[in-house]
This record gives C-alpha cells, sequence and structure tokens, in this order.
C-alpha cells in the first residue's frame, strides 16, 4: 500500500533569495541536500516537482505563505506576507563580478532559444563585455532578447540588476531575520558558509549534516581554469578586473557605490581577503 511521504515542520519556514550567477545552483543542491536529511519540504525552481508558481506568485498570489517548508534558490525578490515570519538567507555577490559572469552565460555558456555565439547572442558578444555590463543596470537592459541566465523573463517585474540588489537592500538586508552570506565566502571558506546556512535552518542534527555536504559539494565550487565553451568558468572573485575596461569599472563603482559599501566590498578588508566585512 503506497504511504504518504511524512515532512518535518520546521519552526519557522526558511526562504533563501539570491540573484542568478551567485552560485544559486550550488545553494539549491546544498539546500536539497538540507531538506532531504531532515524530511523538509523544498519547493524550488530546479524541482520538476514541488516548485515556485513565479506567474502566478507576481500576480498576486501569496504562494510562500500558504506553504511549509523551504523555499529556494529565488533569483530576485518576490513578496510575500511570510516575509518577517521566516528564516531569510540572502545570497549575493559583487555585482561587478556578477555582471562580468552574465557576460559569458548570455553569449556562450547558457541554453535558451537559439545557440550560443549565434544570431543576436554573437552580436551582443561582438559589442563586447563593456556595453553589456552597463546597459544591464540601465534602461538599455530591456532591449535584449532572450533571458539566458539574466532573469529577463520576470524583467517586468524584477528590473534590470542594479534594481534587483537596491530591492533587496530595502527589504531584506537589514532584517533581523536575514542571515546574509555572500558568495565569496562560498568559494574561498565553503565550511564557514555552510555553517552559516545550516545555522537558518535551527535543526539538530547540525554536525552530522554539515559533515555529509561538505564532504558532497566543498570542492565543486572551485576552478580555476577558464573555458566558456565547456560552460567553465573562473569562480574566484576579481575577474571583473581582467575583463572589464578601467572606465567601466569607475563607472559600476559609481552606480553601485551604496550597495558596495553596504555589503562590504568597497572595504580595505575584502580587497586584502576577498570576502566583504557586512555592515548591519
Amino acid at each position: 500500500m503506497f504511504r504518504r511521504k511524512r515532512f518535518h515542520k520546521l519552526k519557522r519556514n526558511v526562504i533563501a533569495f539570491t540573484t542568478h550567477k551567485s552560485g544559486s545552483m550550488v545553494l539549491h543542491r546544498v539546500l536539497n541536500d538540507i531538506c532531504h536529511l531532515n524530511r523538509i519540504r523544498y519547493y524550488s525552481p530546479n524541482n520538476e516537482g514541488e516548485n515556485l508558481p513565479f506567474d502566478r506568485i507576481f500576480r498576486g498570489r501569496d504562494f510562500i505563505s500558504t506553504k511549509h517548508g523551504c523555499f529556494g534558490p529565488i533569483r530576485f525578490f518576490v513578496p510575500t506576507k511570510a516575509l518577517n515570519d521566516s528564516s531569510i538567507i540572502l545570497l549575493l555577490r559583487a555585482p561587478r563580478d556578477f555582471l562580468t559572469s552574465m557576460f559569458f552565460s548570455y553569449c556562450f555558456m547558457h541554453f535558451g532559444e537559439i545557440e550560443a555565439n549565434t544570431g543576436y547572442r554573437r552580436e551582443v558578444a561582438e559589442a563586447g563585455i563593456d556595453r553589456f555590463v552597463l546597459d544591464m543596470v540601465s534602461d538599455k537592459y530591456d532591449s535584449y532578447k532572450g533571458d539566458y541566465g539574466t532573469g529577463a523573463r520576470y524583467k517586468k517585474y524584477i528590473g534590470n540588476i542594479y534594481d534587483r540588489y537596491m530591492r533587496y537592500l530595502a527589504t531584506v538586508v537589514d532584517q533581523p531575520n536575514t542571515t546574509l552570506v555572500s558568495y565569496e565566502e562560498m568559494v574561498l571558506n565553503f565550511n564557514s558558509w555552510l555553517r552559516k546556512i545550516l545555522a537558518a535552518f535551527n535543526i539538530d542534527n547540525v554536525e552530522e549534516v554539515h559533515e555529509a555536504i561538505s564532504r558532497r559539494h566543498a570542492a565543486s565550487v572551485k576552478t580555476s581554469d577558464e573555458n566558456v565553451r565547456s560552460h567553465k568558468r573562473k569562480v574566484t572573485p576579481g575577474d571583473y578586473k581582467k575583463k572589464l575596461k578601467p572606465e567601466t569599472i569607475l563607472e559600476l563603482n559609481r552606480k553601485f557605490e551604496h550597495v558596495l559599501d553596504k555589503l562590504g566590498y568597497s572595504s580595505p578588508q575584502y580587497e586584502t581577503t576577498q570576502i566583504p566585512e557586512i555592515r548591519r
């Protein structure tokens, strides 16, 4: 006889926000393992079954507040009444590296309606990375076709890349129930990053879960070589310095000044260790 799987109900739901190109698939695999090991129901856009119906959520259905479990990785802010009563995880990456990575995703790496480096994707590549990253943080973002890892499918709800960072700063970053973690720490100190993720779940078997997940995933976040044709990119922080023109970097620094200051990416400590010192 078929028996329905029994799930453990958390004291507080866990909602994991992030952005594209910020280690969201690593976060997905970690969340999936935590939920599997603790029998927690997991709603994810990366799941075929219990996924997140963003189209309905943006049209007014508060899906998250009607369910129990873990939700994520959500790669842009979505409104929900459950925000104040849940444990929030927010995974962010330095926006200059984020935009650099997005260029390679859009032109060469991500699947989509046309093949990589063909048609308008090739035109964007030929126009160059500097034009792309500046367009992604301006009104010109709307002129780009397709998604290819940019989140453009929902752009009328979530805005351009700059808008997404600012919305997180306005709604999530300073909330007392938010655990703010960085892509840079995920890459450079996975075990420390993982402990912060686990703390948001308030589970009893932390050490057991930490050991299992660290053994499975710690090595997967590290790579030093780069090959855009084989979906392989450098993950270490600061790659934007090698890919962008100095004047482009200056413009991004000006545009994201508040974001960089708030998230610790403008501090001398970040330049030394490449792990931001977040200001709360």
